[in-house]
């Protein structure tokens, strides 16, 4: 069931990518609308024309408030992503499987090499409180995204903001550092939205406006956020009077939240959960198409996975099937130590990494770390973390790996311990590979959680950046992942789906893949009460 009504147009494959987002590049209007359980062929979840009104209670992943944020720039939890997109707007967004689409720009023109582009914008844009949408907003966005100070500094890295300058009203050019074929997939990055000129301030006293189907009511970190319906919304009209995200860390006390009717729709839910829930005939489980990273991460610049040999040890010490059966109750396909398995350009033709404890055991007699024991810190953070770091100790045993859990507390997890200590827990949503790799993998890059550095594989990436040819951009960034599959710091053991769940009274909800804009919008959301 599709109720999309969106008004973008299709892409102009001509004037938007040279490399190879262009050639997946699509129209699309938005997201799918479910109406129904994945296997259940009964329709669910209200019946008739979508209704106008009432209060929308999401609750969602959070952060204590003590780390919580409200600047788009900053946020990195499940929540503040959600009050991000529907509140703010981005230039191009995500689909579901990375085709991308345009937002608040209405085409991007590169130059011959890739070396400037030029954003034409959407006209007719107004921020919630009238204000036109300008070139202005673009720089200033793009200038306060590039702080590093904020987390945003890697979305845009390879912009030149000395030969970026505004062409008009409605028209922004944008030099770059070298060439680049990709912009758009950039641009639908987690951080890249465009604030009002001038914004600086992000705080419950202040609630800066946006572009998108929300404006800020009230904000409470840690806890809380309340929006209202932006009636001066560019994209069609937004059904809900009122959306509350609610922040709740741990994957127990959100389902719990929502089974006691303190909300209406909970996100990222537990895979037990989700397959209990399926058999409720007032419930609707929201699956989206296609899966998530989940993995452990090991940094390779600290001891012991300092060794290649203990990594790839530790890699062949995991049951992947296992982890999609028993963690993830089928919701999931076997990874295979790289990211981005759906993604333009992933490597589906490296051999799939198995289970080989004996293997192991040899890797670790070759290194001097027979009977290696190593501390996993784990939480409740995530769906499904706990339950593999617990299977994953039973693994590794065979293979001679004593693997020690050290619990921490959930809303603080992703800031102060995963990529931090030597061993940790990591799961990033879908983006392409470009976008990805300039967060996690290059030298400089702000998300490098297994202290990844290497400089032939970052001047390859770059090469692969800048090259337009899409067999040579398919061959080098197969070289890439090669080289990350033999010597890299993930586990990535599974792709795991991440069930949400409504109430039969809430129509409209988006099937939106994690990363992509339309997970967690609540645009085309209504309430049948």
């Amino acid at each position: 069931m599709d109720n999309s009504r969106s008004t973008v147009p299709a892409l102009r494959r001509r004037t938007f990518l040279l490399g190879a987002g262009a050639a997946a590049l699509a129209a699309s209007a938005g997201g799918s609308l479910i109406g129904c359980a994945a296997d259940d062929p009964a329709p669910r979840g209200p019946q008739g024309p979508p209704r106008p009104g009432g209060r929308l209670r999401s609750v969602i992943a959070g952060r204590s408030a003590s780390v919580d944020v409200l600047d788009p720039y900053q946020a990195g939890s499940s929540a503040g992503g959600a009050v991000s997109k529907n509140v703010w707007d981005k230039l191009v967004a995500y689909n579901n499987d990375l085709t991308l689409r345009y937002r608040l720009a209405e085409s991007l023109t590169p130059d011959a090499d890739g070396s400037q582009w030029r954003i034409a914008l959407r006209p007719g844009v107004v921020f919630s409180d009238g204000t036109p949408l300008t070139s202005r907003d673009v720089l200033w966005s793009f200038e306060r995204m590039l702080d590093p100070a904020k987390h945003s500094s890697g979305d845009l890295s390879m912009v030149d903001m000395s030969r970026t300058r505004a062409d008009g009203e409605l028209g922004v050019i944008v030099g770059m550092k070298s060439p680049l074929a990709d912009f758009g997939s950039v641009l639908a990055g987690w951080y890249c939205y465009v604030i009002k000129d001038g914004t600086t301030t992000f705080d419950a006293r202040t609630l800066p406006v946006g572009t998108g189907p929300f404006a800020l009511a009230n904000w409470s970190p840690g806890d809380r956020t309340l929006l209202r319906r932006n009636d001066r919304y560019w994209d069609g009209q937004v059904l809900l009077d009122e959306v509350e995200i609610i922040q709740v860390a741990e994957t127990e006390a959100r389902v719990n939240a929502f089974l006691s009717g303190e909300a209406d729709i909970v996100h990222e839910m537990s895979y037990l959960q989700a397959r209990t829930l399926e058999n409720d005939p007032d419930i609707t489980v929201v699956l989206h198409p296609f899966g998530l990273m989940d993995s452990f991460q090991m940094r390779v610049d600290l001891p012991p996975f300092d060794d290649v040999r203990v990594r790839q040890a530790m890699r062949l010490a995991v049951d992947r099937q296992a982890m999609v059966d028993t963690v993830y109750y089928g919701y999931a396909e076997v990874g295979n130590d790289i990211y981005g398995k759906g993604a333009p350009f992933y490597d589906d033709s490296l051999p799939q990494r198995a289970y080989d404890p004996a293997r192991a055991r040899e890797l670790l007699r070759q290194a001097g770390k027979e009977n290696l024991t190593v501390t996993l810190q784990t939480a409740d953070g995530m769906p499904g973390m706990i339950e593999s770091a617990t299977l994953f100790v039973e693994h590794a045993e065979a293979a001679g790996i004593t693997v020690e859990l050290e619990s921490v507390p959930a809303d603080t997890y992703f800031t102060r311990v995963a990529g931090k200590q030597p061993l940790t827990h990591v799961g990033w949503w879908n983006y392409s590979l470009d976008y990805f790799y300039g967060q996690t993998m290059t030298t400089g890059s702000p998300s490098n959680g297994t202290g990844w550095r290497n400089a032939a594989w970052d001047a390859k990436f770059t090469e692969v950046r800048a090259t337009l040819d899409q067999d040579r951009r398919r061959v080098l960034y197969h070289e890439l992942q090669e080289q990350l599959w033999n010597e890299g710091g993930y586990i990535l053991h599974s792709f795991a789906k991440r069930p949400d769940a409504a109430r039969n009274d809430v129509g409209g909800v988006r099937a939106g893949v994690p990363g992509t804009d339309d997970w967690a919008n609540y645009t085309t959301t209504w309430l049948a009460r």
